[in-house]
């Protein structure tokens, strides 16, 4: 399942929380509804989404993991649906989303992880990761949500699967879960 060449790591701006993605993730995606653009501070969120068993998050030792990890229960969502946002309760860095649609899942924001390894000096390198394959990462996203909010100016990201709001005909459903390898 875990494939080291394809693994991600990365961290909370602060870097008391620590991320680590075993293998390729499912899919990367875009969303452009009011609460990714709230969650990202930008106009639109960038996310991978992977298996629970991908995912590994770890806190900083000498920190207590509750104080750490704090998680919001979000219900003003246009979907409905509760889902739940982790982020880090020092610095405020987004961690994690997950839906009640997609129990065993987990969407994590594209930009808390390390595109490049870091040196032995501890700063940020300018190769892929050992062992990258050079697509796994710099894919593009594969899906785009909520693009009725998507500001004029942003261009067309060659997504497979574009939706005004959130795919709602079971023709979509079933493309959503052959992108998620489950259909």
């Amino acid at each position: 399942m875990s494939d080291s060449a394809t693994s991600r790591t990365g961290s909370c701006q602060c870097g008391a929380v620590q991320v680590q993605i075993l293998g390729k993730p499912m899919e990367m995606h875009l969303c452009h509804c009011a609460t990714c653009q709230k969650l990202s501070g930008s106009i639109f969120g960038a996310y991978v989404t992977v298996k629970d068993e991908q995912l590994t998050i770890t806190v900083k030792p000498g920190l207590n993991e509750d104080s750490t990890l704090k998680t919001y229960k979000d219900t003003s969502g246009a979907s409905g649906n509760a889902n739940d946002h982790t982020f880090c309760g020092i610095c405020g860095s987004p961690i994690l989303n997950r839906s009640p649609l997609m129990p065993t899942m987990r969407v994590v924001p594209l930009g808390i992880l390390e595109p490049y390894p870091l040196s032995e000096d501890g700063t940020a390198g300018t190769e892929g990761q050992e062992g990258d394959d050079g697509e796994t990462w710099e894919m593009k996203p594969r899906m785009e949500y909520w693009c009725v909010r998507k500001r004029k100016w942003v261009g067309e990201t060659g997504a497979e699967l574009v939706f005004k709001r959130q795919p709602d005909t079971d023709e979509d459903l079933k493309k959503l879960m052959t992108i998620f390898g489950l259909g």
